[in-house]
């Protein structure tokens, strides 16, 4: 990445808006903008380039989808994100009947399973122009495993009522084992809180009975019933998250009679991160660690950061000596002075909430993102383990201050993106390459539930790149927006900078993965942009700011 003066960055030019959704035409011709499209094409950064593409697609014509569709296969690198970009603004953008030769024929010609977005991007524009009969045809045909599963969460975006009837038949046309099994069953499942609102009608019973017999199907992964139960605990409107069938019976016949508060029998309370309720068993913490975290707090939000747990900690087998109280009093809220401080206590004190059998990683983003040495991989939780995360977490210092930077420095921006994309990348040895989310590895040793820190907007993503000025580009420091001068040359981050970027693209990460995703913000955090994508991973998102 080419150094630029005081790391300048494009603020979002006013004529463009990156994927996904549309973009107002600029009254540009097909042919003006097929020119531009070119001419962007040769740019080095990845944001100019899908400015380059954006332009061309807000023309709406049917020749712009046929040149876009024809440049996946080709596409340059970062090749799978373009990709991914592709078939988000295209599908975004072309969304009429009209348009479906052109889809149908994209489809036939990628067909792997890396193709999977673009499958459920394009069959969500056939369904909603045709109906469920082509998917479900797709459901029951011989493809491979994630194609099929992209058409039943197609129908699912789509919100097809015929779903809850046809839930029985699917569940019996899953693959008989695996990886395969697991994510078909567990886009099955997750059809069923869709229809929460007939809980109690006769109608829902049986296709409930066909999802709580997943958890007892001993061909299942572990992480299956993790998912399955929390598709239960939405359908049925519960809170809790119980990995039994025979309870979710129960559960059911006490729904369906007319019950109104579930039972807590039998249901251990989980760990916890800034008091919100982690179900799984893998948990990825994802830290920011950008400049703006220096921060300090105000009285006020000190005040209102939660500070257990403090009491009833279930401790690892290792506690049959002092250590582990030696490490449970580190966690130290008097040292608590800025916003970096209060996501270091919040994380031990989580990590310490841990229980014997569970699995942890934390995740840092600041200009990159990556993993503390203490936990390269899934991290089995042991006292060894956790106390190495405290030391690692009490060793990071801030930085000198610079221009633009009065409170010292961490590690920079917030790459946002970054930090989520290697949560859904880790699995038990390090990060897998392109493809993570339909790579194999990652559904038995990656992550299923994802705890997310940050202070502010996403500024950054992984990949910035200097090119050169337009001139509708605004220059500001991408954590303060504060202008820094003039320059002919930028760095520019790249397109999931923008919120509706992002959340789109941890949509597909988490399309088949199905983690749970638990936001927290401090300061300036967009609560919009959190609470979108807690709602991707059917979470929680909730603010420690006071203002």
């Amino acid at each position: 990445m080419a150094p630029v003066s005081a790391r300048s960055l494009l603020v979002v030019a006013a004529a463009c808006a990156l994927v996904p959704g549309r973009v107002e035409a600029r009254g540009e011709t097909y042919e003006a903008a097929l020119a531009a499209y070119k001419a962007y094409l040769q740019r080095p950064s990845l944001r100019k380039r899908m400015v380059g593409r954006e332009r061309l697609a807000a023309t709406d014509d049917p020749r712009a989808l046929a040149i876009l569709a024809a440049s996946y296969s080709r596409a340059e690198e970062p090749r799978d994100q373009v990709q991914y970009l592709l078939a988000s603004l295209t599908t975004d953008r072309f969304a009429e009947a009209e348009h479906l030769p052109v889809y149908e024929a994209w489809r036939k010609r990628c067909d792997s399973p890396k193709d999977a977005w673009l499958w459920f991007k394009s069959l969500g524009v056939h369904g909603l122009a045709k109906g469920a009969a082509d998917l479900d045809a797709v459901v029951r045909s011989d493809r491979g495993v994630f194609l099929r599963a992209a058409a039943i969460e197609a129908l699912r975006s789509n919100l097809d009522r015929s779903l809850l009837a046809s839930l029985p038949e699917l569940a019996r046309l899953a693959p008989a084992e695996g990886v395969p099994r697991a994510v078909f069953l567990e886009s099955v499942a997750a059809c069923l809180p869709l229809f929460r609102d007939q809980r109690r009608k006769p109608e829902f019973r049986a296709p409930a009975e066909a999802v709580i017999a997943l958890m007892d199907d001993d061909k299942a992964l572990p992480r299956t019933r993790i998912v399955v139960a929390r598709c239960l605990a939405r359908a049925l409107q519960v809170k809790f998250t119980f990995r039994s069938g025979d309870k979710w019976r129960s559960e059911l016949d006490f729904v369906q009679s007319g019950g109104k508060q579930a039972s807590m029998e039998g249901y251990a309370p989980p760990p916890t991160f800034a008091g919100i309720e982690a179900t799984g068993d893998r948990i990825c913490y994802v830290i920011d660690m950008s400049d703006s975290m220096l921060t300090p707090l105000t009285p006020a939000e000190k005040e209102k950061l939660p500070k257990g747990p403090v009491t009833g900690v279930a401790r690892p087998k290792e506690s049959d000596n002092d250590a582990w109280e030696r490490v449970f009093e580190a966690v130290d809220w008097k040292k608590v002075k800025t916003r970096f401080d209060a996501a270091r206590e919040l994380l031990k004190a989580s990590l310490l909430g841990l229980r014997e059998g569970q699995s942890f990683a934390v995740l840092w983003f600041g200009d990159q993102a990556g993993a503390l040495q203490s936990t390269p991989g899934m991290t089995k939780t042991t006292l060894a383990a956790v106390k190495s995360v405290f030391r690692e977490l009490d060793a990071i210092k801030a930085g000198p201050a610079k221009q633009g930077r009065p409170l010292g420095t961490i590690r920079g921006n917030t790459n946002l993106h970054g930090g989520l994309h290697r949560a859904f990348k880790l699995h038990g040895r390090g990060f897998v390459g392109p493809g993570e989310f339909v790579d194999p590895s990652t559904w038995n040793d990656g992550c299923d539930t994802i705890f997310v820190l940050t202070d502010g907007e996403p500024t950054w993503d992984d990949w910035a790149a200097a090119d050169k000025r337009d001139p509708e580009d605004n220059v500001g420091d991408p954590e303060t927006g504060a202008r820094l001068g003039d320059s002919d040359t930028l760095e520019f981050a790249g397109p999931y900078r923008e919120a509706g970027a992002l959340v789109d693209d941890v949509l597909r990460l988490n399309l088949f993965r199905k983690a749970e995703i638990h936001c927290v913000g401090l300061g300036e955090a967009s609560m919009n942009t959190l609470e979108r994508l807690a709602g991707v991973g059917c979470g929680r998102a909730i603010s420690l700011s006071t203002k």
